[in-house]
């Protein structure tokens, strides 16, 4: 298993929290929501990404990421 993010998506920010495979947190921050702060989850190698929002918020996030993760 590879290493998994998930994202908890405001309006002004985006929590991350990355688990390696055994399930141990490798990475927590709060991201903005600027194409150049998103762009920073690349760095981690997440190949799988879980999102929680509220409203449509998670639209851009998306957007943004969605050809890197799956």
């Amino acid at each position: 298993m590879e290493k998994v993010c998930g994202l908890d998506i405001h309006k002004d920010s985006v929590f991350a929290c990355i688990l390696d495979s055994q399930g141990k947190k490798v990475f927590e921050h709060r991201f903005g929501t600027l194409t150049s702060d998103l762009t920073k989850l690349r760095e981690y190698g997440c190949g799988s990404v879980a999102m929680e929002s509220t409203s449509i918020y998670w639209v851009p996030i998306w957007r943004t990421l969605q050809s890197d993760f799956y």
